[in-house]
């Protein structure tokens, strides 16, 4: 949508720069020999319209992008547990069976 209003704007400002130059006969202003010295008298009107133009157009293209950064998590590890077996005092790799239960503790 930014890109067709600058498109649009800049296509309106050339349409106004065209119509002010073919009121001075195609040349966009005139030469001016009277007075103190000669000179273009054209305005400044086109000056003005060519910055409001660059304006644009350096807003709408050149502009960076927006980064967003995901919120970065940190969890606390884990504790490691092992089974052990208090009637025989030994861990779960060590015996395969525990009549009388696991216990789960960490270290």
């Amino acid at each position: 949508m930014k890109k067709i209003l600058v498109c649009l704007l800049a296509g309106v400002m050339l349409a106004g720069l065209a119509t002010s130059a073919s009121a001075h006969g195609g040349r966009g202003g005139y030469y001016y020999y009277g007075g103190h010295g000669g000179g273009w008298r054209g305005g400044w009107a086109p000056f003005a319209v060519g910055a409001v133009a660059g304006v644009a157009v350096a807003n709408a293209y050149y502009r960076p992008a927006h980064v967003y950064y995901a919120p970065q998590y940190v969890y606390p590890p884990q504790p490691q547990a092992a089974a052990y077996c208090p009637e025989n005092g030994l861990y779960y790799p060590q015996t395969q069976a525990c009549p009388s239960g696991w216990q789960r503790v960490n270290y």
